[in-house]
Order: C-alpha cells, then structure tokens, then sequence
C-alpha cells in the first residue's frame, strides 16, 4: 500500500469499526509490532486511504481514538499501551505530527526537553471534537483548506495559527511548519508576495504575523512582551528576541515594521505596535475585502450551523415576527418610513428566561436566517476592576461595532449575552457608597444613550427581568420571554436531538423529568459521545441517568453575579 494517499472527499465508512478491530489485534499482538502490523495491514490501509495517511500514522491514530476518555492522552499512557518505552515513542512523532496536520489531534508541549525522560510526561495528545464527530458520521474530507485562500479566510488561519500555538495545542516548530505549508500555498496573495521579500526568518515571520492577527483580527493596536512570549515553547526561547526589541535591535524594529506604543505620553519600551508603513504595506488588500472580512468577535451567518428551535406558541409567533422584520428588505423599508418620521432607527430586543431555554441559540439561527453577521459580547467580561476602565471599554465597544455597520453591506447583530450585569437598577449613591456604584450607574448611562443613538440590531439575553431598571425597559422594543418548554415541546426537542428514541420513551423521560431545552441537549450529547467511545446504543436506563444528573446539576448550581 502506498505510504501517502491524494484523492476526492472519502464515501461513508464505518472508521469505528477499523479502530475497534485494530485495538483487538493490538492486544493479540502485544502492540506495536511487526506481528501486528501484518495482522492489521488490511485495517490499517482502509484508515490510511480514509484519511489520506501511511499505515503506521494510521496505527497511531486507532490506538489514540481507543485511549480517548474525553481528557488528554499522556505520552507514558500510550507507551503502555504500545508496549514501548516513552522515549521510544520519540520515534513516531513525525507520523503523530502529520494527525496533527490533518487536524485530527493536538500535540500538547510544555517547555520539553525530550533529553530529560523525567520531562516526558508532559507530552501529551487530544483528540478534536471534530475527529470524535467524523468517527460517528463515518464521512471525512481535507478539514481544512490551507491553498489559494481569499484573503479573508487566510487571516482566519492565521488566528488559528496563533491560538493553537498560544493554548499549547502544537509546539513552536509545528508552529512554523504549518505556517510555511500556509504561505506557500497561498503566494497568490500580495501579502504573502510582500512577506516573501522581506526575506526574514520564520521565527521573524511568525511574530510578524502576530502582529498582523492582532491588529486586523482582535482590532488590538499594541502587544506587550507576554503576548509574543506566549508564542514560544518556554520562556528561556524568548529571552533573545526580548533582549532585541528591549535594545532596538531586532530585524522588525530596524525594518521600520513595528514600534515601541506609548504611556502616559512617553515611548513606552514594554510595548510594541504596527506602524502605519507596515499597514500600509502589507494590509492594503483588506480594503478591498472589508465588507466580507471576519473580525474577530464577529462571526459571519454562513459559519453558523442550522439548528431546528421548538417553542411555546406565544414565544414562536413573537419570533416569526422578529424574524420578519429583519430580514433585509423590509429592515431598510422600516428604517426609511421610520426615519422619514424623525423617529429612532435602531432595534434592541431582550430576550428573557431561565437558562437553557434557546435565546442565545435563537438570536444566532435569527442572525443566519436573515443573513446578519453577528457580534457576540459578555457584557460582565468587560468589567474591570480599575476605575473608568470599564466605561471606556463599553465605549469602545459600541465604537467597533458602528464601525462594523459602516463596512458591512448588511447590518449585524449586536448581541450582549448575559446582560443581567448592566440592566438592573441603577444604585442610589452616598458619600460611603461610590465607588462600584458609580462605576455601575457610568455604564448603564453609556448603554442607555448608545441604544438611545443606535442605527443597528441589538439584542440582549437575560435571566432576570425583574430587577431591570425602568430607563432600559422602555428602549427595548421588543420584548420576548422564552418559557421553560412545555410537555409536547420536550418531546419534540427529545426526538429532533435523539433520532433512534421512540415517541414512547420520549414521553416516558417528558412524564418524569422536566428538563429545558438546553439540558435536553447536553444529554443527547453525552449519549453520542458514549456511544462514539464504546459503540453502545442508547438504552433508556442510560438516558435516565444522564436526565438525574442534569437535573441535580442545575438544582445545585448557583448563579454567579456581581455584588457592590
């Protein structure tokens, strides 16, 4: 069999029985072995051809989907295993790397030293939700395509890049060669073309292009030292560059593409930023693509997954009627009648209810619906325990989406998810008491006068209606309570989310467990995740473990709030 495989999107097969089977015989055999690899030759091609690998990556991969309980895999764990020692595991990292580059799993690296055996442990691998979720389909294609990128979508690999790299999901070094695979397959762009003739080192690269993620995609002006450091496997890798930048020295510095940012007036040698001959230079494309780019934090409506929502009667016509409106068409002839009539232009809406109940889930599927890109934000994330910190964030916040209705051709979503933080009653102050409370009532002006102004789509989330202060209720137009899911609403989620269970047994768990929508959910996807990890199907004994303990979950939970 060959040992690299090419080819169109692979038909449905059932790569959970290849695993299944390839487990059995790594027990017969003793693991990783020549007696093993002939008994499982058959087996292993059908998962190499599957996923486009060699027969030994292959074999990694069967013995990685068998160890996984949903926790890391620790290199000592699959050692055993493979009945090898852990150095010797060492071996086979560059067929473990190329799972890694399918995207199937994560390599975990924490300052190694693959010297030191006693450093070992802390290598260690994860399977992707994604793997776990092709396991059960059975269907697999290239996940991710890295050659002839729109612009747009190869920034979205570059924040991929550095998250990983960030969360310690691949090393540094796997770091750069994902990174030189990305630019090589993408010289078509004038960005890349520029990169190229820099003709800088990968190292200098990869923090250039940090720069260029944070600046583009967080809509972040400065990095400190921390950010970059966090590029690196250790903090021992990063004293040479920060040595650099600290002297001036550094081929970036030189090269006029970064700068030092400033404090209080004063060149502040802590931290750095694009200069405006580096935007200029590399980011000018952007224009060109800005009505279609996704920014961070604001997700476009073809990413988001359609997903079937089951509501009371009141709730679903309230929602159609929303829906509706904002649909684009008939949200500009609204806009134009209201303007006409000197009248505010702007939508917010609250949704309210107990948790679990859809409204974050039906704001998204409003947005995909209607074609709406949407911003999500946690309102209480952006507290800050400074003072006038946060006023200034909540006003930066509202600038960055104007910005956004200005560039995009369809107006987003503003979505504050959680807003129970900012929408309560204002606080009465005294001369003991004002401090938090100032900083409270500060933020709920700037909310209150930013709706008043708004020429976009807000909508909020909340728990909690009761304690909303007066100011707030009256700038939401519309107004929708999501209720706890009557008996024939749950029977109906049970049913869309469980395929295999039957109008019975859907009745049986409605008559004794009243659950919401969202519990309903993180039930059925425990049993898939079980029945993906030991092929059992779902009994109705299990499903009515997994209900008592969702309901005890949530019985016991305690709602996190801020106090003044």
């Amino acid at each position: 069999m060959p040992q690299n495989y090419s080819g169109q999107s692979r038909k449905k097969r059932d790569i959970f029985f290849y695993v299944k089977k390839i487990n059995e015989i790594f027990l017969q055999t003793n693991g990783l072995n020549k007696d093993f690899f002939k008994s499982a030759d058959l087996l292993l091609s059908n998962i190499g051809y599957f996923f486009y690998i060699n027969t030994v990556s292959a074999a990694l991969f069967s013995a990685l989907a068998h160890l996984y309980k949903g926790f890391n895999i620790g290199i000592c764990m699959l050692a055993d295993y493979l009945h090898i020692g852990c150095f010797d595991v060492m071996e086979y990292m560059g067929d473990l790397e190329v799972l890694a580059e399918k995207e199937l799993i994560y390599i975990h690296t924490n300052d190694v030293d693959i010297t030191n055996p006693n450093c070992m442990e802390k290598i260690s691998f994860e399977l992707r939700l994604s793997t776990i979720d092709l396991l059960r389909k059975g269907y697999y294609h290239d996940l991710v395509r890295t050659r002839g990128l729109p612009l747009g979508r190869f920034f979205m690999h570059i924040e991929r890049l550095c998250k990983n790299r960030v969360q310690n999901r691949q090393s540094y070094q796997e770091t750069l060669r994902t990174m030189k695979r990305l630019l090589l397959g993408n010289r078509h762009l004038a960005l890349v073309q520029k990169l190229e003739k820099l003709a800088i080192s990968a190292d200098d690269t990869l923090i250039l292009l940090r720069f260029f993620h944070y600046s583009v995609t967080l809509d972040e002006a400065e990095m400190t030292f921390r950010h970059l450091a966090a590029l690196y496997d250790s903090e021992f890798d990063f004293v040479q560059v920060k040595r650099q930048l600290k002297n001036g020295n550094h081929v970036l510095l030189k090269k006029g593409l970064i700068e030092n940012g400033w404090g209080d007036g004063f060149n502040d040698t802590k931290t750095f930023r694009l200069t405006d001959k580096a935007k200029d230079e590399f980011l000018t494309e952007l224009d060109i693509a800005s009505s279609k780019f996704s920014f961070e934090g604001l997700k476009s409506s073809d990413s988001i997954t359609s997903k079937r929502l089951f509501y009371p009667e009141k709730t679903q016509r309230s929602i159609d009627e929303l829906t509706l409106l904002l649909q684009p068409q008939n949200f500009l002839e609204v806009q134009r009648q209201l303007s006409e009539n000197s009248m505010r232009t702007g939508f917010a809406c609250l949704f309210s209810g107990s948790p679990g109940t859809g409204k974050t889930e039906t704001a998204c599927q409003i947005a995909r619906i209607c074609g709406r890109d949407i911003m999500q934000v946690n309102i209480a994330d952006m507290k800050s325990k400074w003072f006038g910190e946060s006023e200034k964030q909540i006003k930066a916040l509202f600038d960055k989406y104007r910005a956004y209705v200005d560039k995009c051709e369809t107006t987003p979503v503003l979505l504050f998810n959680e807003a129970d933080a900012v929408i309560g009653k204002r606080q009465l102050l005294d001369e003991y008491k004002n401090g938090p409370g100032q900083t409270e009532n500060a933020i709920q002006n700037i909310i209150l006068e930013e709706i008043e102004n708004l020429n976009g789509i807000l909508i909020a989330t909340t728990n909690l209606t009761n304690n909303m202060d007066a100011a707030f209720e009256r700038r939401f137009l519309y107004k929708i309570e999501f209720e706890k899911p009557d008996a024939e609403t749950q029977k109906a989620i049970w049913r869309s989310l469980l395929s295999g269970i039957s109008e019975s047994d859907a009745c049986s768990l409605v008559s004794r467990f009243d659950l919401s929508g969202g519990q309903i959910e993180n039930i059925a996807r425990k049993t898939t995740v079980h029945q993906v990890l030991f092929g059992e199907a779902q009994a109705l004994e299990k499903l009515d473990k997994y209900c008592f303990e969702e309901n005890l979950r949530a019985h016991n939970q305690k709602k996190i709030g801020f106090v003044a």
